[in-house]
């Protein structure tokens, strides 16, 4: 018996009626690395004492001997942000059974919000930080706070990603800073970086296990630096060398007002749905001691 030829025309597409997310980064994973604050005000600075020396007696009953003492402001200016998107009064109705992606988006800005903290914390740690009375003395990062793309331990130097004797060497620098063993200390590195490092190692050798246990996730320190994975869009590259930034916590301070949203029926807009995020963020490297970068080649 032959089927009705018509029937096919008829068969009905079925839609989703939620939406989901594209993968991103959905949570800051620097914040809690840094020292926070909350500025009320356009700008803050912060007192910074030096170290001091003792001096040798070498005289009875001789001149009192007085030096001076390094004091210091480092400013922290935070910036407001925002993210807008509006709806139209009838896309409610006319997506039918789809529900209006109001709440996803709501969720898609604080991702978006998380991912901006974690960038500002990452640029104030690579970029200028400013001193002085009123903050307009620029301060870089000096070139020995940073490990070479060409570094190596020994041999001939050559282009390369992130190694164990980089890592090594970062830790030396805060080492040799005088930084605290006891002062947290932190790597933000992207998925490339973490392949490097398996590759750079080989199976048997007494670095292995360990990395092997960083990569499966069942560990997140390493020669005394807990890694953080962040998004590729989050850690400064430029010609295909990746900004590795480590820091131990009190080199770099955080401002966050916090995430506000709000939505609004806008009467001037036909009655249009406003979905507004803002908050205000800004970041310093408190100290250049405490924070450095390893340059790594990720064409290579």
């Amino acid at each position: 018996m032959a089927a009705i030829k018509s029937i096919p025309e008829y068969y009905v597409t079925e839609y989703e009626t939620n939406w989901s997310h594209k993968a991103q980064q959905k949570i800051s994973l620097l914040k809690d690395q840094v020292i926070l604050d909350n500025i009320d005000g356009k700008e803050k600075s912060y007192n910074k004492i030096g170290t001091v020396e003792f001096q040798r007696v070498t005289e009875r009953a001789g001149a009192t001997r007085v030096s001076d003492l390094s004091l210091e402001k480092r400013w922290l200016r935070p910036f407001p942000f925002d993210d807008t998107k509006v709806f139209d009064e009838w896309d409610e109705k006319f997506l039918g059974e789809i529900s209006l992606p109001s709440s996803q988006l709501m969720e898609a800005q604080a991702a978006a919000y998380a991912r901006l903290a974690d960038s500002i914390i990452l640029q104030a740690a690579v970029g200028d930080a400013y001193t002085g009375e009123n903050g307009a003395s620029v301060v870089s990062l000096p070139s020995s706070q940073t490990v070479a793309v060409n570094y190596v331990e020994s041999g001939t130097a050559a282009n390369s990603g992130l190694t164990i004797g980089k890592l090594r060497r970062a830790k030396y620098i805060l080492d040799d800073n005088d930084v605290d063993d006891m002062e947290p200390r932190t790597v933000a590195y992207c998925a490339k970086q973490l392949q490097d490092l398996l590759r750079s190692v080989e199976i048997g050798s007494k670095d292995y296990n360990a990395v092997q246990a960083l990569v499966d996730g069942q560990v997140n320190k390493f020669l005394g630096f807990t890694f953080k994975r962040v998004s590729s869009k989050v850690l400064p590259i430029s010609g295909g060398v990746r900004q590795v930034v480590f820091w131990a916590k009190n080199g770099l301070r955080l401002s966050d007002s916090g995430k506000q949203t709000r939505m609004d029926i806008l009467p001037t807009q036909s009655h249009a749905l406003q979905v507004r995020s803002v908050g205000v963020l800004g970041a310093t490297r408190d100290e250049e001691a405490r924070v450095g970068i390893i340059y790594c080649d990720e064409t290579v």
